[in-house]
């Protein structure tokens, strides 16, 4: 098998965090590795990433590469430092040209920052869960809550133009109209829903008032179809689902049918698997490579980079399911445990074919949807609810195209 296409790296520049957020898989879901990283990344670690970041598009023809500032919280280092980190990696990369991306909580944001990353034409994603209950479990290492302030640097952010979206972890607990409503007034042009991170071995928590997922999302997705006050609003994870289901492709992680384009350096240099694979322990994440001895081309042709998108990583309960060419078998953490590491159906398997029934009834609604399409779907619908054992609706009449 060819290694992965590399288009990005996620650069941890800071291993700690200045929030305690209870859900979070880096600190709070039993991972420690970030105990024994360098608190911040080195200049010469900086340079290092550039040099190799030449040296990779160099080889492969390419000419633009990304980085995504990462943590932690990547605003610990502060303007300065991130503006050497920046200059650092694009002056060993030249020629190539590397864009630059940030994911971070917003609490640190301040003039002088949204200064540095205007100037150095760095898009910034934010993270808050919505509304006020929704964001309850974001909070400093005092137990207070952070939404004020990150709603103040979300501001910042978006009047410098640098806002290039919000990222929400699903609260179960939480109103999905009142979650999607509330950022939708910060005007991001993107949304990145994110489901609660967990696996059969390490079970993500069940919601107070008995909300599955799947019932979250469902409802999540009819507001967004219904409101014309978001209908510009890009809502990552739902219109991923929703191409699935039109065209039976799949260009994310969500629902992985292809090769990962991107690889995790950690501040010591190290490269590592998808990071959210801190749920499952150091399966599928530690490749014992670092930048210092280690070329991009030699990390993307490790064997856990590579598995990840691989019809073999597929258990048999996936491949036999209708709507496998929809979800792919779901986000690969999800699908560790049971003694057969990442070989069974997503811990939220019910759940993705609960919201793909949803989305499929939406599409096979909608005026001038094509024959095929309609045709294809409505085949796929009545296979899955067949599968699902749901009596009296495998055969029942589907709204055709108009």
């Amino acid at each position: 098998m060819n290694p992965p296409r590399i288009n990005t790296i996620i650069l941890k520049v800071a291993a700690p965090c200045n929030l305690n957020c209870t859900y979070c898989y880096e600190y709070n879901r039993g991972d420690e590795s970030w105990k024994t990283k360098p608190g911040s990344i080195a200049p010469d670690h900086c340079t290092l990433v550039g040099k190799r970041i030449r040296e990779y598009c160099l080889s492969v023809g390419a000419d633009e590469f990304g980085i995504n500032l990462h943590g932690g919280e990547p605003m610990l280092l502060g303007p300065r430092r991130i503006g050497e980190a920046i200059d650092a990696i694009r002056a060993a990369a030249a020629p190539v040209t590397v864009r630059f991306g940030m994911q971070s909580n917003g609490t640190l944001t301040s003039p002088e920052m949204v200064a540095v990353l205007s100037a150095k034409g760095v898009n910034v994603g934010v993270s808050l869960d919505g509304d006020e209950f929704s964001n309850r479990h974001r909070v400093d290492h005092k137990g207070r809550q952070t939404r004020e302030a990150t709603v103040r640097g979300a501001q910042l952010l978006n009047d410098a133009g640098v806002l290039a979206g919000m990222q929400a972890v699903i609260d179960l607990d939480s109103d999905p109209v009142l979650v999607l409503e509330s950022l939708v007034k910060l005007r991001p042009g993107m949304l990145e829903l994110t489901i609660p991170f967990g696996n059969h071995d390490n079970p993500p928590d069940a919601a107070a008032n008995g909300t599955s997922l799947g019932q979250w999302l469902c409802d999540a997705f009819d507001h967004w179809v219904t409101t014309p006050a978001l209908a510009d609003l890009r809502i990552r994870f739902l219109q991923d689902a929703l191409e699935a289901v039109l065209t039976e492709k799949s260009r994310s992680d969500w629902f992985p049918a292809a090769p990962p384009g991107y690889l995790v350096v950690a501040t010591d240099g190290a490269y590592e698997g998808l990071d959210t694979l801190k749920v499952a322990g150091d399966n599928g994440r530690i490749l014992n490579m670092n930048i210092g001895d280690a070329s991009i081309s030699k990390a993307a042709a490790h064997p856990l980079i590579q598995m990840r998108s691989t019809s073999d990583q597929l258990c048999a309960e996936c491949t036999s399911c209708p709507i496998v060419k929809w979800c792919n078998g779901g986000y690969f953490p999800t699908r560790f445990g049971r003694g057969n590491g990442f070989l069974n159906p997503s811990v939220y398997c019910d759940d993705f074919k609960l919201l793909f029934e949803r989305i499929a009834e939406w599409v096979l609604s909608q005026k001038n949807l094509p024959e095929e399409a309609a045709e294809r779907i409505s085949h796929r619908l009545r296979k899955l609810r067949a599968h699902k054992g749901v009596q009296g609706k495998s055969e029942e009449v589907l709204p055709s195209a108009v």
